[in-house]
């Protein structure tokens, strides 16, 4: 619902764009992508708003990264294209954080205790700008990602004493708390469309 809202929202703000005769201007970026990496595949949506400047763009993005935990990425993107015809080749690269929004399923234990802290998102890659009219472009890239948080939890284990050394019941629960580092590599794939 939220990358629907910003796409509408991106949609009006295109249409009172900076006039075209300048040479900033507002572009948005909507990707889908693949991402590749040791537990398996998953797709990824973002969206980047933003305004280039001769060959230079930096904008705002945010996500959904279904890789292994669901999580939301919020990044600020830069982008450098090369080439003087109408398709380019450009560099982009990604920094930011992503918001765990982890399903039931994916996380280790069910206890209550259980928590994500938000972690760092990068993305880093190279991709191929293919004219489709006046202000529409075609986007492919290929890059790297990575992205990190650290999940805990409290575990439960109970301590057995001998009747008659401790007053009481014959055994103490005994909390502590785990974690569990997630820093997941993947590879990405993306296509998206500019305008």
């Amino acid at each position: 619902m939220l990358f629907v809202m910003l796409t509408m929202i991106v949609s009006i703000a295109s249409a009172q764009q900076i006039n075209s005769g300048s040479q900033w201007q507002f572009h948005s970026i909507n990707n889908v992508g693949l991402l590749e990496g040791e537990t398996g595949s998953a797709f990824q949506l973002q969206t980047i708003n933003g305004v280039d400047y001769k060959s230079w763009f930096a904008g705002v993005g945010l996500g959904l990264d279904f890789y292994r935990l669901r999580t939301i990425p919020l990044f600020v993107d830069i982008r450098k294209e090369f080439g003087r015809n109408s398709n380019k080749l450009f560099l982009y690269s990604d920094v930011g954080i992503n918001f765990s929004w982890v399903t039931d399923q994916q996380k280790m234990s069910n206890v209550q205790s259980d928590k994500f802290n938000n972690g760092f998102y990068g993305d880093w890659g190279l991709g191929y700008k293919v004219k489709m009219g006046k202000n529409n472009n075609l986007m492919l890239s290929l890059g790297y990602s990575y992205k990190k948080t650290v999940e805990t939890y409290d575990q439960i284990s109970y301590l057995y004493y001998p009747p008659g050394i401790f007053d009481g019941p014959g055994s103490q629960p005994n909390n502590q708390t785990q974690k569990i580092n997630y820093s997941l590599n993947r590879l990405t794939i993306k296509i998206g469309w500019e305008f």
